[in-house]
């Protein structure tokens, strides 16, 4: 008789049942657990604090095994529901206590990101200083601070930030830092954020001496916003900003923006208009300028073009004065300018002047893509009124205009028949009616938009070169 053959010593066992193979595996060698503590923290970071927590029903080993998590994410809303009829008083305390449980369980750790989201009251104050020695113990990378309520009145109650907890070990390892509803004031000796990349400030209250101070000391500052902080004064930076390539100011009350950034590439700013001064930013390539007051066309042509002497891209958002239908005389240059936005809410008596905005092609000699939206009711065009025309000037580079709020009015199709033609090269021309001002009231709307369809193509069609695509609608 044949000896039987020995059992294959490897993951799997193998029997027979009904004349089939079974194969029992056996429970893996390497578990989670075994990693190395920073392989895991790498796993654990890819996933939510909150999916993190729920691995610790899975066994006893995995009990705290959240608590290696390095990004920490306190969201009151999240941790504690919606505010209950227990009160304020209880909320924040069920919030503190959460927030407190796991920080223990960090303790000497290393915290890569540390966020709190939560309507600020004065019951916080005392947490928040003791939550910001944490994140200097921890060496955190990315500190938020989220405190803004959901209703307040003035500029008064913010959290007073103690900065004066950062030492130089801190402040050289945080590289982001956004900060909201706090109040800054700087102590007599700052040594500043030496490694900042980001820094995001909303609802800030803070002097433009300590702001200009602050942002003297982030040399290597890649990112910078600055929302709703009410300065009544200039912001402005002398220091070299080399590596600053994002710029978002808005809502701010300055009298006036100047930055040494000579890399920057992108500025964004809302509310009214002010002189800025980014002469030195040879790279700046796009900018966004929503403006909440009124201004002429004839000042916004004479001062954009100095102001932002070498950018491609240009959206402007504003309410704009048109004096005459004429064209500017002697307009300052675009001399780089390609793209053209500009979302205008013109008065019903500047409705006559439409033809005026040629002086913006004029100003722009290499543009090639011009977006116009009309955010004004218009009447269309009736025959009884005469075409205005202006001197021909040729714009050789545009290709592609695009009208929104098209609505077949006199001016409107004043200018059109100006660009198109005196644009050789144009490929698409576009008459889009939809307008959020013109509403349909019985009807009449949408009799309006057939009628301002009619006038395009009646006053256009012809007068279009054969490779020019028109589209309607």
């Amino acid at each position: 008789m044949e000896p039987m053959p020995r059992r294959s010593s490897t993951a799997r066992s193998t029997s027979v049942c009904r004349g089939k193979p079974i194969c029992k595996r056996r429970r893996p060698e390497l578990q989670f657990l075994d990693l190395p503590e920073d392989i895991q923290c790498k796993v654990l970071s890819e996933l939510p604090l909150k999916e993190v927590m729920r691995t610790s029903i899975l066994s006893s080993k995995w009990r705290y095994v959240w608590s290696i998590h390095p990004k920490l994410r306190f969201v009151g809303a999240t941790m504690c529901g919606r505010m209950i009829a227990t009160g304020l008083i209880q909320y924040t305390s069920k919030f503190v206590r959460n927030v407190n449980t796991v920080l223990q369980r960090h303790s000497g750790m290393f915290v890569e990101d540390f966020e709190v989201q939560f309507e600020f009251n004065r019951a916080l104050i005392v947490h928040l200083d003791n939550w910001v020695r944490f994140v200097v113990a921890s060496q955190t990378k990315n500190l938020a601070f989220d405190l803004v309520p959901a209703e307040f009145h003035g500029r008064n109650g913010r959290y007073l930030f103690p900065i004066e907890y950062l030492d130089s070990r801190s402040t050289s390892c945080l590289q982001c830092i956004q900060l909201s509803f706090v109040f800054i004031k700087l102590r007599s000796r700052f040594n500043g954020f030496p490694n900042l990349r980001k820094l995001d400030l909303n609802l800030v209250h803070v002097t433009a001496k300590d702001l200009e101070d602050m942002l003297s000391s982030c040399s290597k500052l890649e990112w910078l916003s600055i929302v709703r902080c009410h300065l009544d004064d200039e912001l402005k930076v002398d220091r070299p900003l080399s590596c600053l390539v994002h710029l978002h100011v808005a809502y701010c009350d300055v009298t006036k923006i100047q930055f040494n950034a000579e890399n920057l590439k992108t500025f964004v700013y809302r509310g009214e208009w002010h002189p800025i001064d980014l002469g030195q930013s040879r790279e700046l390539k796009d900018v966004h300028l929503h403006l909440t007051g009124c201004i002429t066309l004839e000042h916004a042509l004479t001062t954009l073009p100095t102001a932002l002497p070498t950018i491609q891209s240009l959206t402007l958002i504003a309410t704009t004065r048109l004096k005459t239908p004429g064209l500017l005389e002697n307009p300052s240059k675009f001399s780089k300018l390609k793209y053209l936005h500009l979302d205008l809410i013109i008065t019903h008596k500047d409705a006559g002047n439409i033809l005026s905005l040629a002086s913006c092609l004029r100003a722009a000699p290499l543009i090639e893509k011009l977006e116009l939206n009309f955010r004004s009711f218009a009447i269309p065009h009736t025959r009884q009124h005469p075409i205005r025309s202006l001197p021909g000037c040729q714009h050789n580079y545009l290709k592609n205009l695009h009208v929104m709020g098209f609505m077949g009015s006199t001016g409107q199709l004043e200018f059109l028949l100006h660009a198109v033609e005196n644009a050789p090269a144009l490929q698409v021309l576009t008459l889009d009616t939809d307008c959020k001002y013109n509403e349909d009231h019985q009807g009449i709307r949408t009799y309006l938009i057939g009628l301002a369809c009619r006038i395009g193509k009646d006053y256009l069609g012809e007068r279009l070169l054969q490779t020019t695509k028109l589209y309607v609608a």
